[in-house]
């Protein structure tokens, strides 16, 4: 994929030289986006790029809590844009988007769905079990009366895995600004497989064993 923009050139330089080696799932990324325009997935991430202790530290959301030292910088701000892009102009139809009330977590959301609805969840931070069960039976049933669209869930590395969002065996943790693609009905991948969908310079598409 091309750059978007010029000036978020440098940024887009850095997100790919630090891309990993990918597998492909059958068919690449073309199959991962004809199978998310027929709709129905969740989209699940954590928050792009935001790196702590930043001295100019922005939130652009209107109503959402800017921790102190902690927005999207710079890579970050690109690396949501470039999401949104791609979902845009493969024609992924977004419903709307759910996030955290963090600035990190809700510009994400909003880049992410490129224009969709963007609603903060309280969801989004809490890991009580039955928080999470009750807003996955939510998020299905909304779904399943949308037909033909996706929602993205846009939170932080201890929540996103809650909903299926699966960590890579040579990760630490959750990856920021990468899209994992669920199946709401298991909320563990896809046919067996985690479809994520990062940004760069390239579209790429990673398939993760899921067992």
């Amino acid at each position: 994929m091309r750059l978007l923009c010029a000036a978020f050139g440098a940024a887009f330089l850095m997100i790919s030289a630090t891309a990993q080696a990918l597998e492909h799932h059958e068919g690449g990324g073309e199959a991962t986006y004809e199978m998310l325009r027929e709709g129905g997935f969740v989209m699940v991430m954590r928050h792009a790029h935001s790196p702590g202790d930043q001295k100019a530290s922005v939130g652009l959301s209107d109503g959402c809590q800017l921790a102190p030292g902690r927005g999207l910088d710079a890579t970050g701000f690109a690396q949501a844009r470039t999401l949104g892009a791609m979902l845009a102009d493969n024609e992924v139809p977004i419903l709307k988007a759910y996030t955290s009330r963090m600035c990190r977590a809700w510009d994400t959301a909003a880049l992410a769905a490129g224009g969709a609805v963007v609603e903060e969840s309280p969801s989004q931070v809490s890991t009580d079990p039955a928080v999470v069960t009750a807003f996955k039976e939510a998020v299905a049933a909304e779904l399943a009366a949308n037909p033909g669209q996706n929602i993205i869930l846009a939170s932080h590395s201890n929540i996103a895995p809650l909903y299926g969002a699966l960590v890579g065996d040579d990760e630490e943790e959750l990856p920021e600004g990468l899209i994992s693609i669920v199946d709401p009905v298991s909320w563990n991948g896809v046919d067996g497989f985690m479809l994520r969908i990062r940004s760069g310079v390239e579209v790429v598409s990673q398939s993760v064993a899921v067992e």
